[in-house]
């Protein structure tokens, strides 16, 4: 979900700000949208010392600023100002003007990933809608199919943390039945062929295969029927090709079992704001570009035009808006039953270590380099590295970010500072001298993050 950024108005001195949730004594912070921010203001003139006896007061309009202070100030100013200019709205459609891609990100996990192949970095994901959406991946919520529906049944009180009301729940959850009910119907592969389901022949790990019914999609969306429907091979194994296919109304190939369901919509229902699909905020959509679809050799790869085209496979700029649905209830899947990859499905994993498998690097990180993902306004992964070590920051979010030394509280600018951070682009940081080094982003406050250098 986007965060706004954040001004704050400044009494006496920048250091006297406070982060989002203190509860030390500061001036008021005031949430604003990014093109309505306004300048941080100089520090206000001090209180004038008591009239000298027997003569009036006389006020003191000088105002004392500290130079090293001044230039927190007119740095901080000088970032909203850029991140106010960025283009939010068409963040999700499409990428920000003038964008210099940089590899990194991780599907499933970050709202853009790019990719490395021979003609260049190239976008190959893009997450929506940019307002309104959360994505709920933890395990220690309940975001499965089955927790879901247990916990609308319950009555009991919904985790701040879903952002749904008790209707938008009951809603999602009578939805969540609907699907699952014409899931069961096709628990048989036979059936969806039956039925005019195709298949793309390509299993993905901790996804399955997909068999899609094309002419679902100029129907809209309804709950009730998925343009995809998942299978995995019923051995619980990646396959290392192809598999099967649709042949006369009939499943030709190794025994396969129903995983789940997937949903298409056009690239243009997704903008700004939260299609009408799935009640409440937990349907993160994404949008694939520069797809090679690989259906003979049972893979998808990421490739120019050309060398698709030259390897025989089916090349996609861009395909519409997809989900998956994780409504079978053998596959209930602990990451949210929205998530992009299911760990019971082959090979089956700890939910927690997929991320890891999901990573994207590209060649511009050296050897023994680290990487932190700026994602869902948060520095991820595991920010420790020894002396002299590369750490990249690349920011995932749709929105700008900044990695600065120190604190908002007590900014270092003359330490580190990347400057605004656009989405999708690195930031390289390494450290001299061992010690754990404090650092924020100047738009989003309660933002923050230590490394450790040893």
């Amino acid at each position: 979900m986007r965060k706004p950024i954040v001004t704050v108005a400044i009494a006496a001195a920048i250091g006297v700000a406070a982060c989002s949730g203190s509860n030390s004594t500061s001036p008021e912070i005031e949430s604003t949208k990014a093109d309505e921010v306004a300048p941080v203001s100089e520090p206000a003139a001090p209180a004038t010392d008591a009239a000298v006896a027997g003569e009036p007061a006389v006020d003191d309009t000088t105002t004392t600023i500290d130079p090293a202070e001044a230039q927190t100030i007119e740095q901080i100013n000088a970032y909203i100002d850029e991140a106010a200019a960025f283009d939010q709205a068409a963040a999700d459609a499409q990428f920000p003007e003038g964008l210099t891609f940089a590899a990194g990100g991780a599907p499933g996990y970050s709202r853009y990933v790019f990719r490395e192949s021979s003609a260049g970095v190239v976008p190959t994901l893009v997450e929506g809608p940019l307002d309104d959406t959360v994505r709920c991946q933890s395990v220690e919520l309940p975001c499965s199919y089955l927790e879901l529906k247990e916990l609308h049944e319950s009555g009991a009180g919904i985790p701040l943390e879903l952002e749904m009301s008790a209707d938008e729940l009951a809603t999602l959850v009578g939805q969540l039945d609907e699907l699952s009910a014409f899931a069961e119907e096709h628990r048989d592969i036979n059936v969806a062929c039956a039925n005019g389901f195709v298949s793309d022949r390509i299993q993905t790990a901790n996804m399955g295969t997909h068999l899609y019914k094309g002419e679902f999609i100029a129907n809209g969306f309804d709950p009730g029927e998925p343009e995809i429907l998942l299978y995995a091979l019923a051995d619980n194994t990646v396959p290392d090709g192809a598999v099967g296919q649709c042949r006369d109304g009939a499943w030709r190939g190794e025994p396969m079992q129903l995983i789940g369901t997937s949903f298409i919509i056009p690239p243009q229902v997704i903008g700004n704001e939260h299609p009408e699909t799935f009640a409440g905020p937990l349907d993160n959509w994404h949008i694939h570009y520069n797809l090679c679809r690989g259906a003979s050799e049972g893979r998808d790869s990421f490739l120019p035009l050309s060398e698709c085209q030259a390897a025989g496979g089916r090349f996609s700029a861009s395909l519409g808006w997809m989900i998956h649905a994780w409504v079978d209830p053998q596959h209930d899947n602990q990451l949210g039953v929205f998530s992009m990859w299911n760990p019971t499905v082959a090979p089956i994993s700890d939910p927690n270590a997929i991320f890891e498998t999901r990573e994207v690097r590209g060649s511009d990180f050296p050897d023994g380099a680290e990487q932190s993902l700026i994602t869902d306004f948060d520095y991820t992964g595991e920010l420790s590295v020894s002396v002299g070590q590369s750490l990249f920051f690349n920011n995932v979010d749709a929105v700008p970010h900044t990695v600065s030394a120190g604190t908002f509280d007590t900014p270092m600018f003359d330490q580190f500072d990347s400057g605004l951070l656009d989405p999708g682009t690195n930031f390289e940081l390494s450290f001299d001298e061992a010690g754990v080094y404090s650092l924020f982003c100047t738009l989003h406050p309660d933002m923050q993050a230590t490394v450790t250098v040893k």
